[in-house]
């Protein structure tokens, strides 16, 4: 009998230590919820944060100056008649397909950012300014009477002319977009007339090559 209470008590006194010696597993559970929670909220929030430290938040898109609005005006319609100059080489015999080749990178990537152009200007509210400058012609653009001799010719000629004439066109709008370059405001603007000033840079060196494979020069008036 009193080996029994003396187990008893020893049975009672085990439980009581191995209770004080578990581990309370509460705070582990309430610390990795908080911790779960903290990386939800990092996640969600890491796109402002990245924009506040890399300064590119919406606030650093910068909002839209004359430069812009004139570079818009003047751009939509050059980039047009690039297209058409394509269009005509497209549908043309030439059979030169490196040619035909570059003039559809060039009716395809000048509608794109014609595209892209034309809804910052409905963005901004500038339809009148952009009439305006839709009958300007400038900038290495040409006449209509010399774009109606251009879509006559066939062949050879079509293709050396193409080439010589959009190698003028492209050359004569860098000055415009360099100026959007140095001097606009609306970043996203800014970034994409870069990116024409690049492509059609190589471009233009890929029209040189072309037509020097053939002994024959761009234009240089």
């Amino acid at each position: 009998m009193a080996d029994r209470e003396l187990n008893n008590g020893l049975d009672v006194r085990d439980t009581e230590s191995d209770e004080l010696t578990r581990p309370n597993r509460k705070p582990w559970i309430i610390a990795l919820a908080v911790i779960a929670a903290l990386v939800l909220l990092i996640t969600a929030l890491s796109p402002t944060i990245r924009g506040a430290f890399s300064g590119r938040g919406d606030e650093a898109e910068g909002t839209h100056n004359e430069v812009d609005v004139h570079f818009l005006g003047m751009m939509v319609p050059h980039h047009q008649q690039a297209i058409d100059m394509s269009d005509v080489l497209l549908e043309s015999d030439v059979d030169d397909e490196q040619v035909r080749d570059l003039a559809q990178r060039i009716k395809d990537g000048q509608e794109r950012e014609n595209e892209q152009m034309r809804a910052w200007a409905d963005e901004w509210g500038i339809q009148d300014d952009m009439e305006m400058h839709s009958t300007h012609i400038a900038n290495g653009m040409f006449q209509p009477e010399e774009l109606e001799e251009f879509a006559s010719l066939e062949g050879d000629e079509l293709r050396t002319t193409f080439l010589e004439m959009m190698h003028y066109h492209h050359e004569h709008v860098i000055p415009m977009t360099q100026d959007q370059i140095d001097n606009g405001g609306y970043q996203p603007l800014v970034d994409l007339a870069q990116q024409m000033l690049d492509v059609q840079t190589a471009e233009m060196d890929e029209m040189e090559q072309l037509l020097e494979a053939r002994g024959e020069s761009t234009l240089t008036e």
